[in-house]
């Protein structure tokens, strides 16, 4: 059974919520699925999942949710060859760097060596709007990583 790490950096809980459907989804299509708050999570765990879903809003100028910051300069030369990986996160349009944290964590699993499994989720607004968009995208990764 693939093993698949989710990790979230939430201030307002729209974040842990998006982590929380994504977990449950893939947890229903039969990947063993560890959730946690980035606080509570060791960069070095990373290394011991196939599958890493990162997760972060978007604060300021296009800055990492606050908790994130340390973990993600953690990963700083890491290697995650032979990985796969994904990021995901709230936000909102109208400010200008919508989700760029989200981009920020795509291209830090990418230079780790990750293999990216599915574009980018960015939940635009209203995350409880935003369940089945999220558990498809969830499904979608399950899928890849069952196969």
């Amino acid at each position: 059974m693939p093993k698949a790490l989710v990790v979230y950096g939430s201030t307002t809980g729209n974040t842990e919520m998006l982590a929380s459907y994504i977990a449950d989804t893939m947890k229903e299509q039969g990947i063993d699925v560890r959730i946690g708050n980035v606080t509570d999570i060791d960069v070095e765990d990373l290394l011991n999942y196939e599958l890493i879903l990162l997760g972060s809003s978007t604060w300021g100028d296009g800055e990492l949710q606050d908790d994130f910051t340390a973990f993600y300069d953690d990963m700083e030369g890491m290697s995650l060859r032979g990985k796969r990986g994904a990021a995901f996160g709230p936000g909102d349009s109208s400010y200008e760097h919508f989700c760029a944290a989200v981009d920020l964590l795509e291209k830090k699993l990418k230079t780790c060596g990750a293999e990216i499994v599915a574009p980018a989720l960015k939940v635009d607004g209203d995350v409880t709007e935003a369940e089945d968009m999220a558990k498809q995208w969830a499904a979608q990764i399950a899928g890849l990583v069952r196969a």
